[in-house]
């Protein structure tokens, strides 16, 4: 793991997870995140396409059981009070992983050490 926080794997990559809806309909969502909190597991997760009732960036937190198989299981997080635990761990790492070159085009987001990147602005890294 990149960040300071080693309870929380922010994705780098475009990581694709596909679910299924109450009718069986595949939604795809882009892997955030995954934050282990009190020795589980949780998935941040946002929609690759607009969804009714989300915001742009808005994620959804699914807990992650494994089956007998081995495969994942997403279970939806409804305590309000585990959600914002779980998503507060998440913005600690954020603000851990943020760098602060101070350049416009990556807003923050680079991971600067002593390379450029990215953002193209020559400023990362220096």
């Amino acid at each position: 793991m990149k960040n300071a926080n080693e309870n929380v794997e922010i994705m780098e990559d475009d990581e694709i997870v596909t679910l299924y809806d109450d009718n069986n309909e595949p939604v795809d969502f882009y892997e955030v995140a995954c934050v282990e909190y009190k020795d589980d597991y949780y998935a941040l997760l946002e929609p690759v396409e607009e969804m009714e009732g989300l915001e742009d960036g808005d994620v959804l937190i699914f807990k992650l059981e494994e089956q007998e198989d081995g495969t994942d299981l997403f279970m939806p997080v409804e305590d309000e009070t585990l959600l914002n635990e779980v998503f507060d761990e998440y913005l600690k790492a954020v603000a851990d992983h943020e760098c602060d070159c101070g350049c416009e085009d990556c807003d923050g987001e680079c991971d600067c050490e002593g390379e450029l990147h990215d953002c193209d602005c020559g400023k990362c890294g220096e």
